[in-house]
């Protein structure tokens, strides 16, 4: 919603409203009245002299009232302007400027370049079948007072029109806010009269357009009956022009209903008040709230966009347009638009190219990077691997050592001995990583032949994935044979020996179950006493767990 400014220049004030306006609304938020005679310090008549008088003082009661700057609109007197009504044949709409502009010119005394005109065409044609127009006329030094009052008190002018038209406009708001009784058809003739101590206006509208307007002399407003004879006068003149569409009903602009009460009662036609300001601006006193509707009303005329007559930017004449040069205008937007969509296209394009190329970069340098961090990290981890492939599991080794054990009677294990083999300290490779020695007694070779059978079973992989270059993890294993047993009679001493290659802690499939030594007669019983139930139970249970397989250790870490 835009706010605007708008002023009506009244023979004894002038009048300020300021507010909002959009299509089909606009709401009066302030108003201002400069009014009197000059004498009693109101302001003087406009003209080039006083307008920059009018201007400052305009501009200080505008920032006294707090009324801020905005577009501003002006409306100047019915007695100000000429209008004429004109009739010419049906001519193109390239041309009816130029043949209202000649008819009205010729019937004015003022030169043409003395003045400023505007016009707007009539609904309906008239009997003769010719189109018909409104022209307005205002002379170009009041039109520039204007503009310089307007330029002093800093505000932007965007619109000089006719005070009837603004009040046509404010009564068809009326009709649609319901603020007043509006007529029974839309297309009814309806008049309206504004009242001021200097004079006043007599227009008559029809759907909103502007069809007769009479200025009302300051004399006549010093008495009833004169006022009365005038408005009388008025119809007759309006109804003489307009035998078809009669006046019905009368509306007054004031607040308190004073006038249209006197006049009710003599004329044979509705007449109602008619406040511009209902329901805004309370602080109006009643008898200045009616001559705010030439202000009121271009507020109102602003819903329905530029007023009909704007001597701010008058209909001009237009060109004839040549056929074939809009069909070259037609093709040269075309060929712009097909290149312009195919550059906009290409540009896309590109630009998408571009976003994956710079991902595709992204995504590169990334990876590289990530391998990089791999590569190193592969790198110590190569490196961990083959410090643990220079060792062996030692718990492990023990575990599988003490499931292979043959179980024989006079067969004992005396020692077992591992040590890990370092690398060569010239070439740095290491054949095998550890070396184990296990010393037994036995009263025959049997078990220590069928210990050597376990290693030599248990040096190859049962599920290599290369059978052909499986790594053996023991190799070189033999016996040496020494001599007598001091432990027990009969028996010999026998070193068992092997080289130890690294195994993964995985290839260690045995599960040892050991059976538990025979305890018959052990402990022997004390004289004189009987074993203890709690003992029996023991031996119970000792019979029962022995069959039960031994857990393997934790695996290790590959620390020896």
């Amino acid at each position: 919603m835009s706010k605007f400014i708008t002023i009506d220049l009244d023979a004894q004030g002038i009048f300020v409203v300021s507010g909002t306006a959009r299509v089909g609304h606009a709401k009066v938020e302030q108003a201002l009245a400069w009014v009197g005679t000059e004498a009693e310090g109101g302001p003087p008549t406009l003209r080039l002299e006083t307008a920059r008088h009018i201007g400052e003082q305009l501009r200080e009661r505008l920032k006294a009232a707090g009324i801020a700057q905005a577009p501003v609109m002006v409306g100047v007197s019915r007695d100000r302007v000429v209008l004429k009504e004109l009739r010419y044949p049906q001519v193109p709409p390239t041309d009816e400027p130029s043949i209202v502009r000649f008819q009205a010119l010729k019937e004015l005394s003022d030169a043409p370049e003395d003045v400023v005109l505007d016009y707007v065409p009539l609904a309906g044609e008239s009997p003769t079948g010719e189109q018909r127009s409104i022209a307005v006329v205002i002379r170009k030094d009041l039109y520039r007072s204007i503009q310089q009052m307007c330029e002093v008190a800093n505000l932007r002018l965007i619109a000089v029109t006719p005070r009837p038209y603004a009040l046509a406009a404010g009564l068809t708001r009326a009709f649609t806010t319901s603020t007043v009784q509006a007529p029974d058809s839309k297309t009814d003739a309806v008049g309206l009269l504004t009242i001021a101590p200097g004079g006043g206006e007599f227009t008559v509208t029809c759907a909103g357009e502007v069809v007769f307007t009479r200025s009302v002399a300051g004399p006549v407003m010093a008495s009833e009956a004169m006022l009365l004879n005038e408005v009388r006068r008025n119809l007759t003149m309006y109804a003489g022009a307009h035998p078809g569409h009669p006046v019905q009903a009368l509306y007054i602009a004031e607040a308190d209903g004073t006038w249209a009460g006197r006049l009710r009662a003599a004329l044979g036609i509705p007449v109602y008040d008619h406040d511009p300001l209902t329901g805004e601006v309370p602080t109006v006193s009643e008898e200045l709230r009616g001559r705010f509707a030439g202000a009121a009303g271009l507020l109102a005329a602003r819903t329905v966009g530029d007023p009909p007559i704007n001597f701010v930017e008058p209909r001009q004449p237009k060109p004839e347009a040549d056929p074939a040069r809009k069909q070259i205008l037609i093709a040269v937007l075309a060929a712009l638009v097909f290149f312009g969509g195919g550059a906009l296209l290409g540009f896309v394009a590109l630009s998408a190219a571009d976003t994956e190329v710079e991902l595709k970069t992204k995504q590169r340098d990334d990876s590289k990077k990530q391998w990089e961090t791999l590569e190193a990290e592969g790198k110590r981890l190569a490196a961990a691997e083959a410090w643990k492939s220079r060792g062996v599991v030692w718990l492990d080794e023990l575990y599988d050592m003490s499931d292979r054990f043959p179980v024989a009677g006079g067969f004992h294990a005396t020692s077992f001995t591992g040590k890990a083999l370092p690398p060569d300290p010239k070439t740095g490779k290491q054949e095998s990583q550890a070396a184990i020695e296990v010393k037994v007694t036995a009263k025959n070779p049997e078990p220590v032949n069928q210990l050597l059978g376990f290693l030599e079973g248990d040096s190859v992989d049962p599920a290599p994935k290369n059978p052909k270059g499986a790594p053996r993890f023991y190799v070189g294993a033999d016996k040496t044979i020494g001599g007598p047993s001091q432990g027990e009679a009969g028996a010999r001493d026998y070193t068992v020996f092997a080289r130890v290659n690294n195994r993964p802690t995985d290839k260690f499939i045995r599960t040892a179950s050991f059976p538990p030594p025979s305890r018959k007669g052990y402990p022997p019983a004390t004289a004189g006493k009987e074993p203890s139930k709690e003992k029996d139970k023991d031996r119970s249970e000792v019979k029962e767990s022995k069959d039960a397989p031994m857990p393997r250790p934790k695996e290790s870490d590959g620390k020896e």
